[in-house]
């Protein structure tokens, strides 16, 4: 016995709907890949031919797969640590620089105390102190002649423009060597800064 639909058999209105164009439009090909499926695809594809070699040299794909992850996490081991040592340093290098602006820039007293407080460091070995303290007090003489106000907020590079002076000119040099460099600071570095600092008074 067929059922009566009063509103007409379903699947006449089913195969009514599927004849609309809107459904005989099917996708032609597979949906396109997204830009991080390409990543892990090329990924993929670069392992396999960099393991391919090794594969044939030791006919165990198994063994070729262990060996090679082992080396992968021996290179990120490798460049972490490489990046934990570059931080270390450049970590160290800016207090470094930090401590040298702030014992140049922060020292208490006038210029003849500075200058012989240098002198006294120098005398025990202490040459980037003695490099400070001979900066710091060149600062304060050229304050204290009135050749230019004393500003802890000025870079080297802007001193060396206010003073316009060649014996400065050299004296900064030798004080950013001393205070901001990589390097150790000796007897000899002091002493020129301090030939300088001589020649910068006697002409202030």
């Amino acid at each position: 016995m067929r059922p009566v639909w009063p509103h007409g058999d379903p699947r006449a209105v089913a195969r009514a709907i599927l004849a609309d164009h809107r459904y005989q439009i099917a996708p032609q090909g597979p949906a396109p890949k997204s830009l991080w499926q390409r990543a892990i695809e090329w990924l993929y594809d670069w392992w396999t031919k960099l393991m391919r070699p090794l594969g044939h040299a030791f006919g165990n794909d198994r063994f070729t797969t262990i060996v090679g992850l082992i080396v992968l996490a021996l290179a990120l081991l490798f460049l972490i640590v490489v990046a934990v040592r570059f931080a270390r340093v450049q970590w160290k290098r800016r207090a470094r620089i930090q401590g040298g602006r702030a014992s140049a820039l922060q020292a208490v007293g006038d210029a003849r105390t500075l200058f012989e407080q240098a002198l006294a460091a120098a005398a025990a070995g202490r040459q980037r102190e003695a490099a400070a303290l001979l900066w710091a007090s060149a600062l304060r003489a050229l304050d204290e002649r009135g050749r230019i106000r004393f500003d802890a907020a000025r870079t080297p590079g802007e001193w060396r423009r206010a003073v316009h002076d060649p014996a400065f000119d050299r004296l900064t040099r030798d004080a950013v060597l001393a205070l901001f460099g990589d390097r150790g600071v000796d007897a000899a570095l002091v002493a020129r800064m301090r030939s300088a600092y001589d020649a910068l008074l006697s002409g202030a």
